[in-house]
């Protein structure tokens, strides 16, 4: 599976509330940064990333608009809806090999 179809299912999976199917596409070794502010936080391992996204609010929703299919790496504008709070864009960035996720970068659109 490559990273367009990879990314298809995770956003599906995490979106139709199954996480836990969504996070089985990330491999053991998974890295995500996250940008807050003037600072970013980088989790390691699929224990952390997955725990961000299994521990998220109940309703969360990441829709993609603005989808770049660069080989492995896979961008896109994000929308994170979340219930009772705004709106959200993200610039995020996944990278795919083997049909896993490997790497994951979330900053804020400016």
């Amino acid at each position: 599976m490559g990273a367009v179809d990879t990314m298809e299912v995770f956003f599906e999976e995490l979106n139709s509330g199954a996480r836990d199917r969504a996070v089985a596409l990330m491999d053991e070794r998974v890295e995500m940064r996250v940008h807050v502010g003037d600072s970013a936080r980088t989790l390691r391992g699929l224990e952390q990333v997955s725990g961000w996204f299994l521990r998220a609010d109940a309703g969360l929703k990441m829709v993609p608009g603005e989808v770049q299919d660069m080989g492995n790496t896979w961008q896109a504008d994000l929308l994170v809806l979340r219930p009772g709070a705004p709106s959200q864009h993200l610039d995020a960035s996944f990278r795919v090999e083997a049909g896993r996720i490997t790497s994951i970068n979330l900053t804020p659109r400016r």
